[in-house]
């Protein structure tokens, strides 16, 4: 491999950085020649923790000046909680922070940096190539910012900036809002669990910070879950704003690019009139705008015809009770907007209503289309919304509609979709969908019963599966869990034989990646690793290892390649709970002794 011409060293490097950094540092150390390939990409982006309590020369003075500094071009530097792991490694989050959307982005358990900044515009000030600062610190930051804009006057840089609404932090805010190096902020609040506190009126805490940093093209807000003792007084609501009609009308608009709301806050007709009056919506390419539950809403949309530019759109819609005109509201609205490539769309909304309300408009461009909420992001919904409505994040689509949608989607390449475990028809819709190449499939493996806590599909139970069992705070019936472990039993052959009747149904055979997610309902795990792992094997944690988290790739030549992410928490067998073994055994009988997790199972076949 020594003996390749530098052209094809280039390509080998640039294949490895995909696999990992490890790889990379490796195979900069063969020689000279690797080195010098493999150090533009190996150091393009670094990243530096801050650490109040201890002095960053010694970090510094471990980076070699003329092997890794004039390689730089982004730097990222990070104060977190280490009590809590962020979802990538730290010397990947500049990557995250570049390859992921807003509203998916996870740093809310950031810490406050009182440290001197003097290393650090050592630091900068030595990075001849410096193109991007990201700041995850909450800092005051006005010191560093005039040095990168003196010596990097080209650099953008993006800060997230904890929230306190005191007067002394928006005093804070004005030392360094108007750094004309200022591209991106990302302002983050604390709130209690039930998460009551910030989600009426937003965009009151980034009126007065966009008033004075016209400049910036991103802004983002998190609102994030939080333990009572975090969450200090002056945090406990938004501040009045301090500015007056008048004044957002005098002074020129900005011009933001990317807007991002969580999912929990309202979008009303009001504030968005207001956000035409403090920023042109129509260089607006990127919008998350929580939710539209008012018919007022989707007017305001349709009459104004703000956005000119717009291309992402994230939504949830819920529409409200005795509401018969909600569907064509909801048409007219997307008919406004201009034609969208990507659409995250969640909330209580007839499935129905996709097809011929949205995608006659928007399915010839979309390429990426996401009907589904993952519970495990940070924008925790549920917790916000009444108790009746938590089960309702998104709608679960019949094979009819699918079909419908591939109809009306030709572009779309990556489909997020939540559907139903082993019907053969839903793959078969799916198929349809003519250049699909990623689908991230959420299979609904919950137990189907009417209000009534009968199957919804009606069959005479049995005298054991009508007993009731005692789980987490009350008790359910016991076919429920045994349909739910029948519905989450997905091995290999099962994996298989889903990826080929899609594939083997689409005409031009484009299907290239194919990602499950099981949907467990209430038996998503819910206690720590460490105290589950000092108890016996229970249902829920049977239920988990039998639905795996599998991966099916397939390069268009060879085999697919098929893979299940799922790791144990536990790394030994372990005594399983003997009643919930009782219902696993009903389905899979054993004569294994003793009777110890995992024991055996298969599959039901695709029907």
């Amino acid at each position: 491999m020594d003996r390749l011409p530098p052209e094809l060293k280039l390509h080998v490097a640039g294949a490895v950085s995909n696999v990992s950094r490890e790889a990379m540092r490796a195979l900069s150390q063969v020689n000279r020649q690797w080195s010098q390939i493999v150090a533009p990409i190996l150091y393009k982006n670094i990243t530096l923790p801050l650490r109040s309590l201890e002095p960053q020369d010694r970090i510094l003075q471990l980076l070699d000046v003329s092997r890794i500094l004039p390689h730089v071009k982004k730097l990222t530097l990070l104060a977190r909680s280490y009590s809590t792991n962020l979802p990538v490694p730290d010397e990947s989050i500049g990557d995250f922070l570049e390859q992921t959307l807003p509203e998916d982005i996870d740093v809310s358990l950031l810490c406050e940096f009182v440290g001197d900044w003097t290393p650090t515009i050592a630091l900068v000030k030595r990075l001849p190539c410096l193109q991007q600062l990201s700041i995850l610190a909450f800092a005051r930051y006005a010191k560093l910012l005039d040095v990168v804009a003196e010596v990097h006057p080209s650099c953008r840089v993006s800060i997230f900036t904890l929230s306190r609404f005191s007067p002394r932090w928006i005093l804070y805010w004005s030392e360094w809002l108007r750094s004309p190096v200022l591209h991106a902020v990302t302002v983050i609040c604390h709130d209690e669990r039930h998460m009551t506190t910030f989600k009426e009126d937003p965009d009151r805490a980034l009126w007065d910070l966009l008033h004075q940093a016209r400049q910036i093209k991103y802004l983002s807000l998190q609102i994030s879950v939080k333990p009572l003792d975090w969450i200090i007084l002056e945090s406990t609501s938004w501040s009045p704003s301090q500015l007056s009609e008048g004044e957002i009308i005098e002074t020129p608009r900005a011009k933001l690019e990317t807007l991002s709301l969580p999912l929990i806050t309202k979008m009303t007709a009001a504030q968005l009139q207001r956000w035409s009056r403090i920023t042109d919506l129509a260089y607006l390419t990127e919008w998350a705008a929580g939710t539209i539950e008012e018919m007022t809403a989707l007017t305001a949309i349709t009459e104004l015809q703000p956005f000119r530019a717009l291309k992402r759109l994230t939504l949830r819609l819920d529409q409200p009770k005795d509401s018969p005109c909600w569907p064509r509201a909801v048409k007219r609205m997307f008919r406004s907007l201009p034609p969208l490539n990507y659409l995250y769309l969640v909330g209580r909304y007839n499935p129905a209503i996709l097809p011929t309300a949205i995608l006659k408009r928007h399915g010839p461009t979309l390429t990426e289309l996401k009907l589904y909420y993952k519970r495990s992001q940070f924008q925790r919904i549920d917790e916000a919304r009444p108790r009746p409505l938590r089960k309702q994040s998104a709608p679960t689509f019949p094979p009819a509609v699918i079909a419908h949608i591939a109809a009306c989607a030709l572009l779309c390449r990556r489909c997020r979709y939540r559907g139903h475990p082993i019907e053969a028809q839903t793959y078969d819709a799916l198929a349809k969908f003519p250049v699909l190449q990623t689908l991230d499939l959420v299979l609904n493996c919950v137990a189907a019963s009417k209000a009534d806590g009968t199957p919804s599909l009606p069959r005479e139970l049995t005298a054991y599966e009508q007993e009731l069992f005692p789980y987490r705070f009350g008790q359910i019936s016991k076919w429920t869990i045994r349909d739910c472990m029948i519905n989450s039993a997905i091995d290999e052959s099962l994996v298989k034989a889903i990826f080929n009747r899609i594939l083997m149904g689409q005409q031009g055979r484009s299907l290239q990646l194919l990602r499950l997610h099981p949907h467990l309902g209430k038996f998503e795990p819910w206690m720590s690793t460490d105290m589950r792992n000092r108890l016996p094997v229970s249902a829920g944690e049977m239920i988990k290892g039998l639905a795996g988290a599998w991966q099916v790739e397939w390069p268009r030549y060879g085999k697919p390649q098929l893979e299940n992410r799922f790791r144990p928490s536990r790394d030994h067998e372990a005594v399983i709970s003997p009643e919930d073994g009782e219902i696993f055994e009903s389905i899979w009988p054993s004569t294994r002794e003793p009777k110890t997790w995992p024991l055996e199972w298969c599959s039901w076949p695709l029907q």
